[in-house]
């Protein structure tokens, strides 16, 4: 649905790097809302919507937050409380949270984080959360993620903060100390794709984010389309082909049955 929305806050989060959240009066939106949707939002007088991940949808409200990139996320970086906003949503399928009691982890890395932390706030102490940042001053959301109650892992590439390395260091370490049910990842491809094998070689259910360049957001143009091999199509001797799935509406979430589920060099 496209609704016209009141902005209740526009702040940035971290001091040397533009990251923002943006709290929306959005009731109808933040009532049907799932983890891992998204919104499209009009940036100022430019023709093409962006696709910004739902961080949190409650009371009413809509948490989004966004990275500034480019002339889209530049506009909305300069909205203030008390304006209005364009958003059309919640668009795509999310994360599995049908059954919380299972064992969850979550590995998120960069503005990948956000779409994971309502998966989080689902889960509570049944979820083991690892954020990867580049470094200590682009951390964000390592307070929402804690009174989620989920075991908190943080890792920085410099090692400035928490853990020195990789996300997929400690979610290996998290794997083999702990019975898994399901991981859900989203962030670089290169982490996800990582992730996504480690989960087929322990026999996981794996779930991925993608992220593509989306324009229409409603699957009719075809431009966020990505190579997913369906566990559907085949006779089950041969390997499965790839099939063109629309991150926007097929996904962003996919539910992947091996680590060879996704076309990464897509």
């Amino acid at each position: 649905m496209i609704a016209l929305c009141d902005i209740i806050s526009n702040e940035k989060m971290t001091e040397e790097y533009n990251i923002y959240s943006m709290i929306i009066d959005a009731p109808l939106i933040a009532k049907i809302a799932k983890p891992g949707q998204f919104v499209h939002v009009k940036c100022g007088g430019l023709t093409l919507r962006r696709p910004i991940s739902i961080a949190s949808a409650k009371n009413g409200q809509i948490k989004i937050c966004y990275d500034v990139r480019g002339e889209g996320t530049k506009w909305l970086s300069g909205l203030k409380s008390g304006g209005k906003i364009d958003i059309n949503g919640p668009i795509g399928k999310g994360f599995d949270v049908s059954d919380t009691s299972k064992k969850v982890l979550l590995a998120g890395g960069g503005i990948g984080i956000y779409p994971l932390y309502s998966v989080a706030e689902a889960y509570g102490e049944n979820a083991f959360a690892v954020l990867g940042f580049r470094t200590k001053d682009i951390i964000t959301f390592e307070k929402e993620f804690k009174e989620c109650g989920s075991k908190l892992y943080i890792a920085t590439d410099d090692g400035s903060y928490g853990r020195k390395g990789f996300a997929i260091d400690t979610v290996k370490e998290i794997l083999d100390n702990n019975k898994i049910d399901i991981i859900m990842t989203c962030g670089p491809k290169i982490m996800m794709k990582g992730i996504a094998l480690e989960a087929q070689k322990r026999n996981i259910r794996c779930q991925v984010s993608m992220e593509e360049r989306m324009a229409c957001g409603i699957g009719a143009c075809l431009a966020c389309v990505c190579k997913i091999k369906d566990a559907n199509v085949g006779d089950g001797v041969l390997d499965v082909p790839f099939t063109n799935k629309r991150v926007c509406i097929d996904g962003p979430v996919f539910d992947i049955f091996d680590g060879s589920g996704v076309d990464w060099e897509w």
